[in-house]
């Protein structure tokens, strides 16, 4: 349990450890908080702060560091309110953000924008949902009761799902099925088809009624809008230059995260609905990520629902990193407004 009457040894500690990621002594501690006590009170108070986990020794003879759960303290604090977060003020990036006409352009230039920033890993990922039109309808009949349907859209882009009926019908059935639809759907919306087949299809038991049913009972798979993932990353040169990733195997795992798009984006992914999150060190579920903090604030732009977020080792400016992603998640909020 943390004692309040160490929180500002805290604070100084991870001040110190993060502006030069040098273990941190009393005598440090001393000079930078200009506390009213001595060096051997100071270095007391730290060593209650690592028997209570908020701080660690680096080596043996060395100062200390902090660790995940001194981290969260400071987190906690920032997001309370308590300790003001900066990099809160994009006014001077505005004009660059909105220099670009579509959304892909505007993601890409806000994950350049947070790397520069932040001189850490910046992530933008966005499911964009376009508003579609059938072009036409095919259906493809399978035995064992089994019907292919092929939807092909206005803009370019093709479906397929397979249907699976009581009993099997004739091929007849599921010509007469595919004409029936396609004069109900075809240059209608997505919206409208699925509006117009509740309504319009009556019980039917003809092989073609019995088609057509199952289209209608599923509408909502078969009419539902595409999703187009967009994953924009930014790696600024500076990030290669942290201490922390002169480990080898610190190196190779960020790599590895940044490379594999279906990981990142399944983390991501699952961040969308959040304002403001943030995961720190051994929180992270995935021991891949254990080295590293997210950063991570969820934007909605036009059609798009997403998140952004800056990825950093542990030791990362918490107070910069969430200023930058709440005000990029509003700037982007804002451009949707404006455009989209």
């Amino acid at each position: 349990m943390l004692n309040e009457k160490d929180l500002p040894i805290l604070r100084t500690v991870i001040d110190l450890y993060v502006g030069d990621a040098v273990p941190v002594s009393s005598q440090r501690v001393r000079d930078a908080g200009r506390f009213r006590m001595s060096t051997a009170t100071i270095r007391n108070r730290m060593v209650e702060l690592e028997r209570s986990g908020f701080l660690a020794k680096a080596h043996v003879s060395s100062g200390r560091i902090p660790t995940d759960e001194g981290y969260r303290v400071h987190v906690d604090e920032l997001q309370a309110g308590a300790v003001r977060s900066r990099g809160d003020n994009l006014a001077g990036v505005r004009d660059d953000l909105r220099d670009d006409l579509d959304m892909n352009g505007v993601m890409l230039r806000a994950s350049q924008l947070l790397g520069a920033l932040s001189q850490h890993v910046a992530v933008i990922y966005g499911a964009i949902v376009q508003e579609s039109a059938v072009r036409t309808m095919r259906l493809f009949r399978l035995e064992g009761g089994k019907i292919v349907v092929v939807m092909h859209l206005v803009p370019e882009y093709e479906r397929t799902i397979t249907l699976r009926l009581d009993r099997d019908v004739s091929p007849e059935g599921v010509s007469a099925a595919e004409r029936l639809v396609n004069r109900l759907v075809a240059g209608r919306t997505l919206e409208e088809a699925r509006a117009l087949l509740a309504e319009t299809v009556r019980d039917n038991v003809t092989d073609e009624g019995i088609v057509v049913g199952e289209i209608v009972l599923r509408r909502d798979d078969v009419f539902s809008e595409p999703v187009t993932i967009e994953l924009c990353f930014e790696e600024p040169a500076q990030m290669l230059s942290q201490p922390e990733l002169s480990d080898p195997r610190t190196l190779q795992l960020l790599l590895r995260i940044l490379h594999d798009r279906g990981f990142l984006t399944s983390i991501l992914a699952d961040r969308c609905a959040n304002d403001v999150e943030v995961t720190i060190g051994s929180e992270h579920r995935d021991d891949t990520l254990r080295p590293f903090s997210l950063v991570t604030a969820g934007y909605r732009m036009g059609a798009a629902r997403g998140v952004l977020g800056i990825i950093g080792p542990t030791r990362m400016r918490y107070d910069l990193a969430l200023g930058l992603v709440q005000s990029m998640s509003r700037e982007l909020c804002a451009i949707g407004d404006e455009r989209f």
